[in-house]
């Protein structure tokens, strides 16, 4: 019972528009929202009899891993806007002669590495919690850059959550799409909606503008999209038998978004796209960029080009 509330407070806090939406589904379906002992990996999932699972060292890889986005930004969202306002090329030989990028992308690897190491440790005690990072747990922090890293990781652990949601409702009625694939995009799509489909209806009780509330939700989907390369490793980036390519779901999660070429959520995204391809070592083409939604695009073309197909 004291997991569902946990899970009820996070969508009230992520996405009050659809309380009554939620509550309606937890009645007729019955998810149960188990948090089980602690074990190695990333474990949220939805399972038999309409549990689903997770253990606390999961919601705080999110966590840590949002930290990385916002790391993301200081190595590349200023050098990304210049280009894109002097219409040069982004040539990633150049980007590593900047005095200090070494330093700031060595910091977002520092990131990663935590958030890997906390996947792999034996236990969560035998991890050591890293300095300057606030334990989730305490709430959203005072200081403005920490607030934002803790309401992207609420966004993208709702959005998650949702995505099982949902299978949950396709369990439960018995009619779940004609290929695992094909479920996994329609869990997407139902996640997406959730999150962004009744923002005018949150904008009008709050008085916050719809395009900036559209703007950061997004920027939690992509978080939580980004999280999925780095979970599941550049190996699997084209999928498998059960799961989509990660760039296809991307691309399908991105459209029809209502939001500007240059809107802020594609300079994240970007951003942190393009610290992740540098940590995989994944070939950069050099390439114009043309608005910020432009250079997300060409980045899937690198990330499809990079890595060689089994």
């Amino acid at each position: 019972m004291e997991e569902i509330n946990i899970i009820r407070r996070l969508f009230d806090g992520v996405i009050p528009e659809r309380s009554s939406e939620i509550e309606a589904i937890i009645i007729k379906y019955g998810p149960q929202f188990r948090m089980i002992k602690d074990r190695e990996g990333f474990n949220l999932k939805a399972g038999a009899y309409s549990v689903i699972q997770y253990t606390q060292r999961s919601a705080r890889q999110i966590w840590i891993f949002g930290y990385a986005g916002l790391q993301a930004l200081y190595c590349y969202s200023s050098y990304i806007r210049l280009l894109k306002s002097s219409n040069e090329s982004l040539d990633i030989d150049r980007v590593d002669k900047i005095f200090d990028q070494a330093l700031e992308d060595e910091k977002f690897k520092i990131f990663l590495e935590f958030t890997k190491n906390l996947n792999s440790v034996f236990h969560e005690d035998d991890f050591t919690w890293p300095s300057g990072i606030p334990e989730p747990e305490k709430g959203r922090p005072e200081d403005p850059e920490h607030a934002l890293v803790y309401d992207l990781t609420c966004m993208a652990t709702a959005f998650t959550l949702l995505h099982e949601l949902k299978h949950v409702i396709f369990s439960v009625e018995k009619e779940s799409p004609g290929t695992p694939i094909d479920e996994e995009y329609r869990c997407d799509a139902f996640a997406k909606e959730m999150m962004i489909s009744k923002i005018h209806l949150y904008a009008e009780l709050s008085g916050y503008a719809e395009d900036k509330v559209r703007t950061k939700r997004m920027m939690g989907i992509a978080l939580a999209s980004a999280f999925i390369l780095f979970a599941t490793g550049k190996e699997h980036v084209f999928g498998s038998n059960s799961h989509p390519p990660v760039h296809g779901r991307w691309l399908e999660l991105v459209e029809d978004m209502s939001l500007p070429d240059d809107d802020w959520m594609w300079l994240y995204f970007s951003s942190l796209f393009l610290a992740l391809l540098k940590y995989y070592s994944i070939k950069i083409s050099p390439k114009i960029v043309k608005s910020y939604k432009s250079l997300f695009l060409d980045l899937i073309e690198d990330l499809d080009n990079g890595i060689p197909r089994s």
